[in-house]
């Protein structure tokens, strides 16, 4: 779970972002500004086929006791 200062600097780098410029942007420049990533470069087809569903455990209900 990220901590307060994480959510905080997660927050603060969102309202850096050009959002317009990212609206105006194709779907073939997104895909080509990701590829060009060397540091998250998207996932292939092999990758995605790998990856299996996980679902979080639910929360412990507190008892009358806690």
């Amino acid at each position: 779970m990220p901590t307060k200062k994480q959510l905080e600097e997660a927050a603060e780098a969102m309202k850096q972002v050009d959002w317009a410029k990212i609206d105006a942007m194709t779907d073939e420049e997104i895909e080509a500004a990701a590829r060009s990533d060397p540091d998250n470069p998207p996932l292939t087809d092999e990758e995605l086929a790998q990856m299996r569903r996980v679902n979080p455990r639910p929360a412990k209900k507190p008892t009358a006791a806690e």
